[in-house]
């Protein structure tokens, strides 16, 4: 049986937000652009050369029902938590942070010139996991394996391509790529039926369905893929470079409120009231 190539849904533009202590962000997913993409209920990405754009960080501030991944292309974060968890986000490294029931964290950056380079994802936790212990895995880049073939080349943070098993252990299947493409080279992946699917185009640009439809998306888009079960890209410009997502949709209700994402408003109502009383983490 020919499997369908998978092609472009919509394409979307992120929105310029301001959020921690000042930070400026691109916000992907999580604004009224795009809502969210179950399970994906953010992605923001940070990217400036200029101190004033990120100097001031995200301090101290709680989460609830959600995992947070941080993926760090250049520059240099530092993460803490409440739990003990922490460490250097330095490039190439990815910090995956799972709230569960409770947590506090802050990440601010070890930098004062220089570009930061990065990308923040938040995923919903199943309802059943919602309040599981907390937990934090540091990837460092040596731990992120790398599948080159056809001229690209792809770093597997969690799930797996090409043979490389990414080393995140996740509550539910998630696949996350940074995917690089030399001029005309070629990203050719199966998804299981069923799965969300899109990229984001950071570098260059990027020809979807090249033998189809052959739709040619440029850097700073967001584009959320259809039902096919095939999914082929090809690099465009000298320099190309996305990100690609898949992750099974969970299918329940969402409510979320600031840095809280719970099935129900009583639940967020108590996620507030926990974390106002010292009883969240």
């Amino acid at each position: 049986m020919v499997e369908e190539v998978s092609g472009m849904k919509e394409a979307v533009r992120g929105l310029h937000v301001i959020d921690g202590a000042g930070v400026h962000l691109n916000r992907i997913i999580g604004s009224p652009r795009v809502d969210y993409i179950d399970p994906f209920v953010l992605l923001d990405e940070f990217k400036s050369d200029d101190p004033e754009d990120y100097i001031r960080g995200f301090p101290w501030h709680p989460h609830r029902g959600i995992e947070t991944v941080t993926y760090m292309i250049d520059g240099k974060f530092e993460h803490q938590d409440s739990k003990g968890g922490g460490g250097l986000l330095t490039p190439g490294t990815v910090q995956w942070m799972t709230a569960g029931r409770g947590i506090l964290h802050l990440e601010m950056p070890k930098m004062s010139e220089g570009i930061l380079w990065g990308y923040q994802l938040w995923l919903t936790l199943p309802r059943k996991d919602k309040m599981v212990p907390p937990r934090y895995q540091h990837l460092s880049a040596e731990m992120m394996p790398e599948a080159k073939s056809g001229g690209a080349a792809v770093k597997v943070i969690s799930g797996d391509y090409g043979g490389k098993t990414g080393p995140a252990k996740t509550w539910f299947p998630i696949s996350y790529f940074d995917v690089r493409l030399d001029t005309g080279g070629v990203f050719a992946h199966n998804v299981a039926k069923g799965m969300q699917k899109f990229v984001y185009v950071h570098t260059g640009a990027i020809i979807l369905d090249p033998e189809g439809e052959a739709k040619e998306i440029g850097a700073g888009n967001l584009v959320v893929l259809d039902d096919g079960e095939s999914v082929i890209v090809k690099g465009s410009d000298v320099k190309n470079g996305f990100l690609f997502f898949a992750g099974a949709p969970l299918k329940e209700p969402i409510v979320r409120r600031g840095p809280f994402v719970m099935n129900t408003r009583e639940e967020i109502r108590q996620a507030s009231e926990d974390f106002e009383n010292g009883r969240l983490f």
